[in-house]
């Protein structure tokens, strides 16, 4: 079968070749190998794949000590977030338009300084940056390019999120499986170094009895994350000079049902967005 194509389609092709209009792509270009479809960015190393999808969506998968990828479900998100406080004091994300995401690079499975920019709505820009360290820890950036467009005090926030590590294990019901889930979790452990150097260690296992509300008020340099359900991988997640972190329970119960790191920096000491979040596997 013959298809041919009409003559001024082909007019109005060569038009916009010669006057220098291209079209605008709708997400980023996506890697070719079948494992990577549809990603940007694939990195794969002995302690983690780490993605980041041709609309934005940027994913941390850990690896056991096998070699093994561990399951969709322990998969760690780093969230994009603009937030903006209205006139009335409440608070409201802005949603990223993957359509508007762009890179002066090719898709790679290289971290070289990867530098994306996109929209959100509102038609405010933004800046991310991932590189990756020399210790292979991976290094984030990112500032709103120009905030004004905004009517209220904006932020750039990234949002580290552990999901439910025990999704699938029994928790409860006969107390031969409630004492098997005890016995695997009781070396579990979540300890962090708050902006003014204290450190505090959290329960994982029970509920957050801890004033979150002071913790999140001095802010949190650095938090290790150990948990057995990651089978002997460990996450140290830190903020640099200039910024730090919150963290978000994701509900009432014990902080292995999942919970948030919310990073963002100062933008009045870091003007330039030169401030990073470093997350590792080890």
């Amino acid at each position: 079968m013959i298809f041919s194509i009409p003559t001024k389609s082909l007019f109005l092709a060569g038009l916009m070749a010669a006057v220098g209009i291209v079209q605008v792509r709708a997400e980023l270009p996506s890697l070719n190998e079948k494992e990577w479809l549809g990603y940007f960015v694939g990195l794969d190393n002995k302690n983690y794949q780490f993605g980041v999808s041709a609309v934005g969506k940027i994913q941390l998968k850990t690896k056991a000590k096998n070699g093994d990828v561990l399951g969709q479900e322990k998969m760690v998100d780093i969230g994009i977030v603009i937030e903006e406080t209205q006139a009335d004091g409440k608070v409201v994300q802005r949603r990223i338009l993957p359509e508007s995401l762009e890179s002066a690079q090719p898709a790679t499975y290289k971290l070289d300084h990867v530098a994306i920019r996109g929209k959100v709505t509102g038609n405010v820009e933004f800046e991310v940056t991932i590189t990756e360290g020399k210790a292979g820890e991976i290094l984030f950036g990112g500032k709103l390019l120009d905030p004004s467009q905004l009517k209220g005090p904006s932020k750039f926030l990234l949002l580290v999120k552990f999901p439910n590590a025990y999704l699938h294990d029994k928790k409860d019901g006969d107390k031969k499986t409630e004492k098997a889930f005890e016995e695997k979790i009781k070396k579990d452990r979540l300890q962090l170094i708050l902006a003014d150097k204290k450190r505090v260690k959290m329960e994982t296992s029970g509920p957050a009895v801890m004033d979150l509300t002071q913790i999140n008020r001095v802010g949190i340099a650095a938090a290790q994350l150990g948990l057995s359900a990651y089978q002997g991988k460990e996450f140290e997640v830190t903020a640099s000079e200039n910024s730090m972190m919150k963290i978000v329970p994701a509900g009432a119960g014990p902080l292995h049902d999942g919970f948030s790191l919310s990073w963002s920096a100062d933008s009045a000491k870091d003007p330039q967005g030169q401030a990073r979040l470093a997350v590792k596997v080890k």
